[in-house]
């Protein structure tokens, strides 16, 4: 654990003089509800750290990464607040110049499509409601085709805790090859599903709900022409309060 964050070596360079001073820089514009949330500490943890409390690295950590800021200029003040190793995936809340953000960023889009994570639902033709801004520098981290990219969002609650009612999930339409225990957005008949999938060597095909109070489907071998893989599940937005 670091013990003094507030330093005066900080205030000299120009920096935002306290810890906890810069720990609200840079939560900004989140609340300090919905960022305690992303980093997956209390709220009051959090409004302890505005407080002058020390926290441990591993939520310094956090709240860098998460934030989007350099990770020493959080502790101590030095330099500058952006961080130039920045793998955050979606666009920051800042202003940008049309050159910039065609430089630093790619639009997925967004399809109007519910994928059901607890019982199915109908979907009808799908349209392109909107677009979300992903960085360039994450995709090509993840090796991901941006052309092969799209956005849905999800319905129901068998996929909790790992995915709840009307987050936003991006997958990877080019990744239709099953590996054991990753989620995948699926086909079943006419309804679409994010499921966990393995297979068995006879080839049948388990679809896997994180919540076990839901049955697991069972695919057999002479249902499989029922069962289409749209491709891998590569990230999930949380909806928060």
């Amino acid at each position: 654990m670091y013990e003094n964050y507030s330093d005066s070596a900080a205030s000299e360079e120009g920096g935002t003089a306290s810890f906890s001073a810069r720990v609200e820089q840079a939560i900004k514009p989140d609340s300090i509800r919905n960022f305690a949330s992303k980093i997956g500490v209390s709220e009051g943890t959090l409004r302890r750290i505005l407080k002058g409390e020390d926290p441990k690295l591993s939520v310094i950590e956090r709240i860098a990464k998460q934030a989007g800021v350099d990770f020493m200029w959080l502790v101590k003040g030095v330099g500058e607040a952006s961080s130039k190793n920045d793998m955050s995936p979606l666009l920051s809340q800042r202003v940008v110049s049309v050159d910039e953000f065609e430089e630093e960023f790619i639009l997925v889009p967004g399809y109007h499509i519910s994928v059901s994570t607890g019982h199915g639902a109908f979907n009808g033709a799908a349209r392109i409601e909107r677009h979300l801004a992903f960085r360039k520098k994450w995709v090509d981290y993840k090796g991901l085709d941006k052309s092969q990219l799209a956005v849905v969002f999800a319905k129901g609650d068998s996929m909790e805790p790992t995915i709840h009612n009307n987050n936003t999930i991006l997958v990877d339409l080019s990744d239709k090859k099953l590996s054991e225990g990753l989620i995948y957005v699926v086909r079943l008949g006419e309804e679409l599903y994010a499921k966990r999938l393995q297979q068995y060597l006879d080839g049948s095909v388990r679809l896997i709900s994180d919540n076990k109070e839901y049955v697991d489907q069972h695919v057999q071998p002479h249902e499989l022409e029922q069962l289409e893989i749209i491709g891998k599940v590569v990230w999930i937005g949380k909806d928060l309060a």
